[in-house]
Order: structure tokens, then C-alpha cells, then sequence
């Protein structure tokens, strides 16, 4: 029997990437050990929950426990109905409360449960996925993939595009659709607010002409936000045809349920009904399910309600094998819907987890946000397309989440796809793509931010090479664009507890300028902080002393969780202040900082507020650090208040202009 051959090279990433999970597995379970869930937790009380969504919702109550629970943990759930992978979208400590997305209807009433805190299953299955790339090579496009990572020449160019698919669209974004087209293997730099999303849309309408489509992304946001894109370019024919699947959608509280795979089918059910529909029906009739106008029509609500009724006693044996049977055509169902799409689109996790995802195969693969995802899923999603690979990002943001500081993770889980491509090269002195570069396209026309604030970050994280729309320029606003409120004289200190810090002299003054934007009717409001302990505590003081008097559009969170967003206003609480050191904030000590320091800076469209001590912070930061230079240049082109004074200065530096 002969052995397959592998393509020169490959071997190199696939045992790279094995390797590389392996030590991340390993970090995983030691954290897991360190927030109080490596082994099962009991639950009580689980029920199903209304959700905006096609999915399965529930609530429990943890057994009493310290926990560190966070959204988007990965849980498996076991039940007296059965077993299901999901996802925590919400965890309230103080009454131990979890809010889960499942794969599998659990029935309305869940009962108790055993949660497993386990997310190594996912990298489990991806090793699986790699594991069968390595063994069985001809059953995949590895030459895509290579190309993309290097082992292969990328092959690009470009081609004309016609006028209809260039309306709407800058110089920069048309040069960039060009080569997208006309490139087997392209990279798009795009930075903040600069229409990374409307390229991707209309690239995607052009190559769904010429061959099915996979859209990927780490986040359900990015693939919700993607898929809202494409259907708005493709237009609602093509929607309506079932040309475009949203996988996922209906465990996502940003998707969009008309996109999802249980509406496609849905939608071919309507207009010619068959055995499905037959099935649905009977099944309905025999557990006497009365559907009246109001019944939620999504096909895995009329499952579950067939399922619950079959499970809840008294069916006979032939109408719970008539259930499964149900549960099988649902099945084949959507694998001709997802067959005859021209565009699928889903998370890396879903195509990993799902076997009929994966035993698709494609034209053209797109992938937003690249630079957060791990290479392991980039290659492995490079497999399944035949013609091209185009991967659009921003390496000057926030990279994929890796816990192991082993050197394979470091190698292939922590680097992103610019860095592996050769596009930049820091070890080389090449920190930012040469803008002659073939493989990698930028687009540096921005939309979002005020143009003060869009000098500060393109000089600080883009080589100066942003620029404004006209809209931008053009828009009129009447608040300070750069704030520096500096806590020097209110002599801040930094408490330490759970492995975060906290600033409760910076809570006030985080307080205080919320009122102040709030009288000034900027409703819509971010506060980004470095730590999770600094965030809990501004959301009790503003919920306590402002209650419905805070901004109405108010988030408060990490920075992590601000990737993606933007807000009217931003107000960035750096907390660090004197005696402790500033390790966090400090770019030698946490390589890091930079990406996440842009993302903090560049979600604001009109206001940009700094806090901090600077004398403090430049007693605990190296000279010239990156977060000095950064609160230097808002003081020097924009306002600074002394936060001793900020109810008076304050006022007059926001009310001056009169109203909104």
C-alpha cells in the first residue's frame, strides 16, 4: 500500500502546529486549576430562556464556589436529556448565575447539570483536523495554504473590476479589490475605521461569480458584521435564493437570523414543501403541537418542541424512532442548503467542530480579522480552497489569545499571518510593510475618527500613512477631540487583588467625567481599562451614583473586549500609579502592550479621553515608553485638565461650545 505524498514542506507546519497545541493544552488546564473550575462544577435549576437567536439558551445556578468564569468559555453540559458543547454568553458571581448557548436542545426545563469548564476539546478536534490533513493530502488544496504561509510562491497580480462593483469605494479600497481578484494568495493591512468590511463585502459578491465562497473569522461579531456585508451587496435575491449561510447565527446575539441555516432551509421548505415539512407535520399531529401565528416558525424551535414532547413520556417506541428520523432529514437538509450555497460563512471553531462544514470544499477562501487568528485554523482552512486565499487585518491590533509561553505556541500560536508571510519582519528592521509590497495591499483612507485623534494614532502605529475621508473632515463636532486628565495631584495608588489592579482615585474622576459628558449629551460612551478588576469596580460606583443618570450608551469593559467597537466618545483609565511598577503597561516587559494600547486609542470617533498620573507613570515606566510618548502628544495637541480641578475645568472645557 503506498504512502501519500506530502507536499515539500508541509510536515514543518503541521508537526509545528501539533506541537504547538500540545503546550497549549497543558497552559489551558493549568489555568483552569487557577480559576476554580478544572473539575466539574454542579448546577441546579437549568432552563431554557428566550433568546434572541435560533439556538438553545439556558440558565443555572452554579453550586456555591470561587469561580473565574468569563464569556465565550467554552462548557460542556451534561443533563438527564442529554450532552451538548456550548458557550458561556453571561456570568453574574454575586448570584451565581450562567447563561449558556448550546448545540442541543436540553428541554425547557434542563433540570441539574455537570459543567465541565473544558475549551481543550476544540483544539482537540482541530489537532484531529490536522492530523487527517497530514494523512490524507490529496483530499485537501494544501498548495493554498502553503502559498499563503511561504512555502510556496503566492502568485499575485491583478484585474480590472467593473463599475458596479467599485461604487462606493475609495482609491485605496479599489486598488486593494483589484489585486484581491486578480492574486491567488493576498494580504489587506487594514487599520482602524478604514471600510475593512465593505471591501470584504463586495470582494465576495465578485468571487461568488466564479465559485463558492468561504468567509471566516475568529468572532462571531466579525462573521455577524461580515455577513451583514455581503448580503447587503449580493442583494436580496441572492438572499432569498439561499445563495448565502450564516453558520452559527443562531448562537450569536449579534447575528442575523434571516442568514442563518435553519432560515435557508426554512425558506426552500416554504417554497416547495417536502418530506421535512410531511415530517414536521405528522410528528406535530401525533403529540397534538398546536402552531398558532405567534409559534417561533425556526425549525430547531419546532424541533425541540417535537423532542421535548417525545422525551417527556408516554411516546411510543415508534414515534421516538420517528423523532430521530426527523432529527436525520433536519440533517440532510442543511447539508444540501450549505452544498448549494455560493457563500458560507462561520467561525473557525464551527468549521472545526462541524463535519459537514468541513467536508466542503471551495473556490476562494476570505478571512477577517486574520491577524486574530491562529495559524494552525488559517492553514487548515487554506486546505479546503481550491483557487485563492485573501486575508484581511490589522498585525498593529490585538493578535490571538495564547496562554502558553512554550516556544512552539510562541512560534505558531501567538505569531499572525503578516509576520509569517515575510509582509513584516521586525527581527529584519522591517516593522511595517513596504507600501510597494505585492503580497499585502493597505487601505489608509479612515472614516472613524475625529482628525486629531487619527494623527495620534497613525503616527504612533501606522508610519504616519493614514488619512481622512472628506466625510471626516467635513464633520462637525463641538467637543474637545484629545483629552489629558492628570491625576498627579490627586495622589492615586493602585490596589492588587485576584491577580488585577484597581484605582479607586481614578473611579471618582472616571465618574465625575461621565456626568460631564452626560450633561454634554454624549450618550454614547466607552471606558477602557487594562484590568478586569478596574472595570467591576467603575461599573458598581456608576451604577450606584449615577443609576440612569450615566450615559445611556455607556460600555465599560477591557480593552480586549473593545476590539471591533467604536464609541463617540472614549475615555482610557490607565490606573497604574506609583509605588508598584507598571509591568502591564510597560511595551519591554509585555510585547503586547503596543496592539493593545491602539485599540484603546483608535475607538473613539469624536473624544479621546486619557487618565493618568504622569508624574507617576514616568517614575514607573522606562524613558520614552510608549504609553509617555502617547499621553505627551494628546497633552500637546489636545486639552489637559489637572484632575484636582475637573469639576470646574472640566465644565468649561465641555460646555464652551454650547449644545450638541
Amino acid at each position: 500500500m503506498s504512502v501519500p505524498q506530502r507536499p515539500a514542506g508541509m510536515e514543518v507546519f503541521l508537526e509545528g502546529f501539533q506541537q504547538a497545541i500540545d503546550e497549549e493544552i497543558l497552559a489551558i488546564q493549568d489555568d483552569l486549576v487557577r480559576r476554580g473550575v478544572a473539575q466539574a462544577v454542579e448546577a441546579s435549576g437549568g432552563h431554557e430562556v428566550d433568546a434572541d437567536s435560533t439556538g438553545f439558551t439556558y440558565d443555572w445556578t452554579l453550586a456555591p464556589g470561587r469561580y473565574v468564569i468569563r464569556a465565550d468559555d467554552a462548557v460542556r453540559v451534561a443533563c438527564e436529556a442529554g450532552e451538548s458543547l456550548g458557550f458561556v454568553t453571561r456570568w453574574d458571581p454575586g448570584n451565581r448565575g450562567l447563561r449558556v448557548n448550546v448545540q442541543e436542545f436540553l428541554g425547557r426545563l434542563a433540570g441539574p447539570a455537570e459543567l465541565r469548564f473544558d475549551p481543550t476539546w476544540l483544539l482537540s478536534a482541530l489537532d484531529s483536523r490536522l492530523s487527517h490533513i497530514g494523512s490524507e493530502p490529496s483530499s485537501y488544496h494544501t498548495d493554498t495554504a502553503l502559498r499563503l504561509f511561504g512555502g510556496r510562491f503566492p502568485d499575485t497580480g491583478t484585474r480590472p473590476v467593473s463599475q458596479s462593483l467599485i461604487e462606493g469605494l475609495n482609491d485605496c479600497q479599489v486598488a486593494a479589490l483589484k489585486r484581491i481578484l486578480g492574486s491567488r494568495t493576498q494580504l489587506v493591512w487594514g487599520p482602524p475605521g478604514t471600510g475593512k468590511t465593505l471591501l470584504l463585502g463586495q470582494a465576495v459578491r465578485a468571487l461568488a461569480d466564479e465559485g463558492k465562497v468561504l468567509v471566516l473569522a475568529t468572532t462571531n461579531v466579525a462573521v455577524d458584521e461580515a455577513a451583514r456585508r455581503v448580503a447587503g451587496s449580493m442583494g436580496p435575491e441572492a438572499l432569498a435564493n439561499g445563495r448565502i449561510v450564516r453558520v452559527g447565527a443562531g448562537h450569536s446575539a449579534s447575528g442575523d437570523a434571516d442568514l442563518s441555516l435553519d432560515a435557508v432551509v426554512q425558506r426552500r421548505e416554504d417554497r416547495d414543501p417536502g418530506r421535512l415539512t410531511r415530517m414536521f407535520e405528522e410528528l406535530e399531529a401525533e403529540f397534538g403541537i398546536v402552531r398558532s401565528r405567534t409559534s417561533d416558525p425556526a425549525l430547531g424551535h419546532r424541533y425541540g418542541a417535537v423532542l421535548a414532547r417525545a422525551r417527556s413520556g408516554g411516546a411510543s417506541p415508534g414515534a421516538l424512532a420517528r423523532v430521530g428520523h426527523l432529527a436525520a432529514e433536519l440533517q440532510r437538509a442543511g447539508a444540501r442548503a450549505l452544498a448549494q450555497a455560493d457563500v458560507v460563512l462561520t467561525t473557525f471553531a464551527r468549521l472545526t467542530l462541524r463535519d459537514d462544514l468541513w467536508g466542503l470544499r471551495f473556490e476562494s477562501l476570505f478571512v477577517d480579522e486574520a491577524s486574530t487568528a491562529p495559524l494552525p485554523y488559517l492553514f487548515s482552512g487554506a486546505c479546503l480552497a481550491s483557487e485563492r486565499v485573501i486575508a484581511v487585518g490589522d498585525f498593529q491590533q490585538l493578535p490571538a489569545v495564547v496562554l502558553s509561553r512554550g516556544v512552539a505556541a510562541s512560534r505558531w500560536l501567538s505569531r499572525d499571518i503578516f509576520r509569517q508571510s515575510g509582509s513584516i519582519d521586525p527581527g529584519g528592521g522591517r516593522e511595517l510593510p513596504d507600501p510597494r509590497d505585492d503580497l499585502c495591499a493597505m487601505l489608509t483612507e479612515q472614516y472613524r475618527m475625529a482628525p486629531h485623534i487619527r494623527a495620534l494614532v497613525s503616527e504612533l502605529f501606522y508610519g504616519g500613512r493614514l488619512t481622512d475621508a472628506s466625510a471626516v473632515t467635513r464633520r462637525a463636532s463641538t467637543i474637545p477631540p484629545l483629552v489629558l486628565v492628570d491625576t498627579e495631584s490627586l495622589t492615586p495608588r493602585v490596589e492588587r487583588s485576584e491577580g488585577s489592579r484597581s484605582n479607586a482615585v481614578h473611579v471618582e474622576v472616571l465618574v465625575k467625567l461621565l456626568e460631564l459628558l452626560q450633561r454634554r449629551g454624549v450618550t454614547d460612551v466607552g471606558v477602557v481599562t487594562p484590568y478586569r478588576l478596574q472595570a467591576r469596580l467603575i461599573h458598581r460606583q456608576v451604577n450606584s451614583r449615577l443609576g440612569r443618570a450615566a450615559p445611556s450608551g455607556l460600555e465599560i469593559a477591557t480593552i480586549h473586549r473593545f476590539q471591533g467597537r467604536e464609541k463617540t466618545a472614549v475615555i482610557l483609565d490607565t490606573v497604574d500609579a506609583p509605588p508598584g511598577g507598571s509591568w502591564f503597561l510597560n511595551e519591554q516587559r509585555n510585547p503586547d502592550l503596543p496592539r493593545l494600547l491602539n485599540v484603546a486609542l483608535s475607538r473613539s470617533r469624536e473624544c479621546l479621553i486619557a487618565v493618568g498620573s504622569t508624574g507617576g507613570l514616568s517614575r514607573t515606566l522606562p524613558p520614552g515608553a510608549l504609553l509617555l510618548r502617547a499621553m505627551e502628544a494628546i497633552s500637546s495637541a489636545g486639552r489637559t485638565i489637572d484632575g484636582s480641578h475637573l469639576a470646574r475645568d472640566g465644565l468649561r472645557l465641555f460646555e464652551a461650545a454650547g449644545p450638541l
